[in-house]
């Protein structure tokens, strides 16, 4: 589902993000060497475990028809920690997994969402589909004040599911999607980039509907399968996310009930 490339070079620190990824040259078949953000396990919170919930929230993301940057499992070869001169980036190659989450770098395209930018009619599919997505993986990281999200013109690209899937149902104020007032969060000051922009517009959920019934329990066994074993720590966390995709793809009407009462 996800492809695996070799980062052969480091190209340098990526300017911004919380877990300090880094942007390696990669060259897959029939392709010409392309850039790639890659996330390292020894900068992200959870190790493996971050890198796996980004390949979960990746595939979920394709499967919905969203515009994420197309995500690679990057092999890092053992002898290029050695090559790096820069001393913070060698030593997280040397203490991370063998294996990185990127995406591929598409910044000279697209700007960053800022909150001037409207939710134009051509946006709407994805704005609509996008703050669902966010609610059921939640992903609350996708806020005016780090949107997660860049644009081009009426394109949209999202970036960044690391802390998806964070929250648990041992939390005291934590309850499924699909319960009346799970879903305040995406309406509170500094919510969800999209949910001022979507309430204006009138909504149809019919599409996205269609498109979370038809996830299978065969098409999420493959996610899991998407897992390198290089993660293999990782596979309790990816079960747990896999379970409240399937819970909420079989309430979804009740997602959707309880975010048409957030977007009212």
């Amino acid at each position: 589902m996800i492809s695996r490339v070799t980062a052969d070079e480091i190209v340098r620190q990526a300017d911004s993000g919380r877990t300090r990824p880094i942007i390696v040259l990669c060259e897959a078949e029939s392709d010409q060497p392309f850039e790639v953000f890659c996330k390292l396990s020894a900068g992200c919170f959870e190790g493996v475990v971050s890198l796996a919930r980004e390949v979960v929230a990746a595939c979920l993301a394709a499967d919905l028809s969203l515009p994420v940057p197309t995500p690679y499992l990057v092999e890092i070869p053992s002898d290029l920690a050695s090559a790096v001169k820069e001393g913070d980036i060698s030593s997280r190659l040397r203490n991370s997994s063998p294996v990185g989450f990127g995406s591929r770098n598409v910044e000279r395209q697209f700007g960053v969402w800022t909150t001037g930018i409207r939710v134009t009619d051509a946006m709407l599919s994805t704005a609509l589909g996008a703050l669902v997505f966010d609610a059921v993986i939640d992903n609350a990281d996708r806020r005016p004040s780090n949107p997660n999200c860049l644009v081009s013109g009426d394109d949209l690209r999202l970036i960044d599911h690391e802390l998806a899937f964070t929250r648990t149902a041992g939390l005291i104020d934590w309850r499924p999607p699909w319960q009346a007032g799970a879903l305040r969060w995406l309406d509170e000051i500094d919510g969800h980039i999209f949910a001022s922009g979507l309430k204006p517009h009138r909504l149809d959920f019919g599409s996205l509907a269609a498109l979370w019934s038809a996830l299978s329990d065969d098409r999420l066994s493959e996610y899991r399968d998407a897992i390198p074993p290089e993660w293999d720590e990782a596979l309790p966390a990816v079960d747990e996310a896999l379970g409240r995709v399937r819970d909420a793809r079989d309430n979804f009407d009740g997602v959707i009930a309880e975010v048409e009462r957030v977007l009212q």
